[in-house]
């Protein structure tokens, strides 16, 4: 579900409110047995409008030290818990929210998004006489388009250096095009684009999943591998 506030932005101290009135509009829709996931955007341009320094912060954090960026933190911070108080007055569990300065259509808005949180849930205490609790995990993201690009540049470069650290194995790139599935080709930016559509996970994922790429690349690897010997040893026999 998705709610976009009009006539609002991040300083509005009246957020809560207005998001009060939009969800009881369609209230029958969210199945309170459900846990879900909550995301609130706003134009990522505001990060530096000067109210921030007038907003008032309830409580600011320990670590605010009174610059731009830790003022603007706290006015997120602020205006999530806001949005959450909301969220619980009606009953709807969210125990991973998160608040993001993006590009939006206009400056006016607040877009908020609710959906069906599917992950597995963490816990708080061990042992047998440890009370469980759920982990809520808040996030404040202030500007999503600056953190998109350094995971894009994370991941280009981590995986340009598996896939070199592979080709520095395989050492030929007709052998790296059969392995990759592609025509045969010496461009190294062909062999790479080919690599990251089939083996991108392998810049950020759980080790399970690495290794399994990993033995998949492997097992592909050899295939080819062995049909090149094969060929080789056909051909030393004919001599």
């Amino acid at each position: 579900m998705k709610y976009i506030l009009q006539n609002t932005d991040i300083f509005d101290e009246e957020i809560g409110t207005k998001f009060n009135t939009a969800i009881k509009t369609d209230k029958e829709k969210i199945d309170k047995g459900k846990i879900y996931k909550f995301t609130v955007s706003f134009h990522v341009n505001l990060l530096n409008d000067s109210r921030a320094g007038e907003f008032y912060i309830p409580e600011p954090s320990k670590t605010n030290k009174g610059s731009k960026e830790d003022r603007i933190y706290d006015v997120m911070s602020t205006q999530l818990k806001r949005l959450e108080q909301t969220l619980n007055e009606n009953g709807i569990e969210a125990y991973s929210t998160k608040i993001q300065g993006d590009r939006l259509e206009k400056e006016n808005i607040i877009e908020i998004e609710i959906n069906e949180d599917n992950s597995e849930p963490k816990f708080t205490g061990k042992g047998k006489n440890k009370k469980k609790k759920k982990i809520k995990v808040s996030s404040i993201v202030p500007s999503l388009p600056y953190t998109q690009e350094n995971v894009t540049k994370l991941a280009s470069e981590r995986l340009s250096k598996i896939f070199y650290d592979y080709m520095n194995i395989i050492r030929d790139k007709k052998i790296m095009s059969e392995i990759l599935g592609i025509d045969e080709t010496g461009d190294d930016r062909k062999l790479i684009k080919a690599f990251v559509e089939q083996y991108g996970e392998l810049w950020l994922t759980t080790s399970e999943k690495e290794k399994d790429l990993r033995n998949r690349f492997k097992e592909r690897s050899l295939l080819v591998l062995n049909k090149y010997i094969a060929i080789e040893n056909q051909i030393d026999k004919s001599q």
